[in-house]
């Protein structure tokens, strides 16, 4: 498996207890999660944008979504839905 295939894992991980959490209605926010700009980045890499998305990664300092700073979650979000 490489390292993309993990790090998707990974984030899907962190996406499901996002949805369990909201399940559970533990989370009430308006502002951007890493849940929902995974949520995005999936659907973008489900449609080949894979080179889009760590570019947009670096754009950010960061090899992983993890490592994005969360005061730039917003824009990074609004910058993933665009490609």
């Amino acid at each position: 498996m490489s390292d993309l295939h993990y790090a998707l894992a990974e984030e899907l991980e962190k996406l499901a207890a996002g949805y369990r959490a909201l399940a559970d209605n533990q989370t009430e926010t308006d502002e951007v999660t890493i849940q929902d700009i995974s949520i995005v980045l999936t659907e973008k890499m489900s449609k080949g944008k894979v080179v889009e998305i760590k570019s947009l990664l670096e754009k950010y300092g960061a090899r992983k979504l993890v490592e994005v700073k969360p005061e730039d979650y917003e824009a990074f979000y609004k910058e993933a839905k665009h490609l």
